[in-house]
């Protein structure tokens, strides 16, 4: 019997690098991934820790063994309906050696035993085949792309800004055509835009506004979709004047569609960790 989404733990190292666990038996881990592989991995352990959820796949692991990911494992996980592409998936799927591994050095992965002595806890865990000589990031990077998801090339935590600007960059080129279909009253879709507000730390917190009228091509007024944790200046519902030049991303979709394009930060934060997916 599949779950429609197993209980993922998350933990960010020292070094930036992502380790994943599951709450469902037998237990799971992803090794420490790199700094944007987060969705990618958080994703690989949603997929691999629903097919070993199933007791004929349970009585049929002898480890160490490989197991194939097939289309119709994809097909079978609601949560991961947005994240792979199943008809990219070779008809034979895609195999994954799966050993028995301790956690990572510094991780909880010990227990105590009934006479109070630490047990070590072993966790199945998906590892490049024997012979495989170009890292474990770039397995996990091939691993995914094979099973039909667009993972980012692997890149450590401190890529964040850059990739953030990034995103940032390609969704203010959509503005026009944005501002033309909000025009153009958005086919009964909704449309959210990211702004940032200056903090009273000093800092910038990014919330989510609505455009209500857009006059000109440059100038627009919204309404504060978010309630800010740190922006004394600024209140849930307030109405704002921005600059198109303050708009860092955007949304769009409807409650009865969902969330048809998230634009592109959301995919960074969830690359990086700071939004699971």
């Amino acid at each position: 019997m599949f779950f429609d989404e197993p209980m993922i733990l998350h933990s960010v190292r020292d070094d930036g690098r992502h380790w994943l666990t599951s709450m469902d038996l037998p237990p799971l881990q992803i090794l420490p991934a790199e700094g944007n592989q987060c969705r990618v991995a958080h994703s690989l352990a949603l997929l691999l820790s629903a097919k070993l959820s199933d007791e004929e796949a349970q009585e049929e692991l002898d480890l160490p063994c490989e197991l194939a990911l097939t289309r119709a494992d994809l097909e079978r996980v609601p949560a991961l309906e947005d994240r792979f592409r199943p008809e990219r998936v070779r008809e034979d799927g895609v195999r994954i050696r799966l050993e028995l591994w301790p956690a990572p050095e510094g991780e909880e992965g010990d227990a105590e035993d009934e006479g109070g002595e630490e047990d070590q806890a072993m966790f199945i865990t998906p590892v490049p085949p024997p012979g495989w000589t170009a890292g474990y990031d770039q397995w996990l990077f091939e691993t995914t792309a094979a099973l039909g998801m667009e993972p980012p090339a692997p890149q450590p935590a401190s890529s964040y800004e850059a990739a953030f600007s990034a995103a940032v960059a390609r969704a203010r080129q959509h503005l026009p055509e944005l501002r033309a279909r909000f025009l153009a009253g958005m086919d009964g879709l909704n449309l959210g835009l990211k702004t940032g507000l200056k903090t009273d730390s000093g800092g910038i917190e990014y919330v989510w506004v609505r455009p209500v009228a857009w006059p000109e091509p440059d100038t627009l007024t919204c309404i504060l979709e978010s309630e800010p944790d740190d922006c004394a200046a600024y209140r849930l519902g307030q109405q704002l004047t921005l600059r198109t030049a303050d708009i860092a991303d955007y949304g769009i979709g409807s409650e009865d569609a969902g969330l048809v394009d998230p634009g592109y930060t959301q995919r960074i934060a969830e690359d990086y960790g700071l939004l699971l997916p």
